[in-house]
């Protein structure tokens, strides 16, 4: 059975006050799941890190191995880059296979997961957007909502991630790179080098959803999930100004797997079982083979997976065009202008230099300038255009 426990603090109310943590333990974090996806599956690893001292606290050069009762058996290697550990080879999780996660860290201690089955596989049936107006709840904009039936009654927990993807059309695209040289320390004098460029005026941003999305059909008649929401968007946001897809990835789950995440959730998560810090702990399928008294915070999951991606434009769902992201202000600096109270000269040299300010157009000595989101759109995302994306 799950348990947690919390330490509480007291909260004064006209004192400020710093929140320490009392008895801080250093637990091992665990958050895998495999699927059926034929894919590099991952293991993330960390270490609880102190309320005041908040952060990712990587568990570095483990030994990881997955194994299934069917005799396979993967290893695990640490990505440099993430930090994160991925399967040496592709596999995906397979029917009436019981596998077991196994993880050797390097002050020597070994732990050990439960056997856990994949659930059977249930397709999405709809992923749609609506508009929404709820003025009690203060909403107005679009929902993205989920539809899934399972016919067999066979599902009755599912989880749910996005990754969502926009289009960014800048509005004040700049023709050049700006550079300052020749900078003379006792005058302040300098000159502004542009070089000639064609502007990236397209470019597409993609972020991954947080939190922990799901739902059950434990108490329904039907194992029906009906207008299940799993992202709002408010109408002013600015990821629908252009074009925006979003892509839905539905998991099974089983009932440990739901409880844990919905106790985790009822607990402040945010972001992943890697954000936790010392507010409590849960009990996952995790232990330590040398003492089952050692405290084990994280999951080890296998689930079957569907996805299913849409694309919609604002006024596809009734919205007005949202406004871009940043009040794009033109600024207009004249370089011969010295003085009190405003030095054109040294506030252009610090727009350029020091806060990436780009150049519109120069008429030495006026140059109108604006920040660099407004102005070339490589500089807040990519200008490679992904390879599902239909204009």
């Amino acid at each position: 059975m799950a348990f947690f426990s919390l330490w509480l603090f007291p909260l004064g109310c006209t004192e400020s006050f710093e929140i320490e943590t009392l008895n801080y333990e250093n637990v091992l974090v665990v958050e895998s799941t495999i699927t059926n996806e034929m894919k590099q599956q991952m293991v993330k690893l960390s270490r609880t890190s102190a309320l005041e001292n908040p952060g990712i606290l990587t568990e570095n050069n483990a030994r990881v191995t997955v194994s299934g009762n069917n005799g396979d058996s993967f290893s695990f290697a640490q990505d440099a880059e993430t930090g994160f550990y991925i399967s040496d080879q592709s596999f995906s999780a397979l029917p009436n296979v019981a596998y077991t996660l196994s993880i050797h860290t390097q002050d020597g201690k070994s732990y050990k997961s439960s056997a856990v089955v994949l659930p059977p596989t249930v397709e999405m049936d709809q992923v749609y957007a609506e508009r929404i107006e709820d003025a009690t709840n203060d909403k107005d904009g679009v929902q993205v909502l989920v539809n899934t039936e399972d016919p067999t009654g066979s599902a009755k927990y599912f989880r749910y991630e996005y990754e969502e993807t926009s289009k960014i059309v800048i509005p004040s695209p700049s023709p050049y790179y700006a550079e300052i040289v020749n900078y003379n320390t006792n005058t302040g004098e300098y000159d502004i080098q542009l070089t000639p460029r064609v502007p990236d005026t397209i470019c597409y941003a993609t972020a991954n959803s947080t939190g922990i999305i799901q739902t059950s059909t434990n108490e329904f008649s039907q194992d029906r999930v009906d207008r299940f929401p799993v992202r709002y968007i408010d109408k002013d946001n600015s990821i629908l100004r252009e074009r925006y897809s979003i892509l839905v990835k539905q998991y099974i789950q089983s009932l440990e797997a739901y409880t844990f995440y919905k106790i985790i959730d009822e607990l402040g998560s945010v972001e992943s079982l890697l954000s936790q810090g010392q507010p409590g702990y849960v009990e996952g399928n995790l232990v330590s083979e040398a003492d089952p008294e050692e405290k084990v915070l994280g999951f080890f999951e296998a689930s079957s997976v569907s996805s299913k991606r849409i694309f919609f434009n604002y006024e596809d769902v009734s919205l007005e065009k949202p406004p871009y992201m940043v009040d794009c202000k033109v600024d207009q600096w004249n370089y011969d202008v010295t003085g009190y109270p405003i030095d054109h000269r040294v506030n252009l040299w610090i727009a350029i230099k020091y806060k990436n300010y780009q150049v519109l157009s120069a008429y030495h000595p006026i140059y109108r300038i604006v920040q660099a989101e407004c102005s070339t759109c490589t500089s807040i995302s990519s200008n490679i255009k992904p390879n599902f994306w239909i204009d």
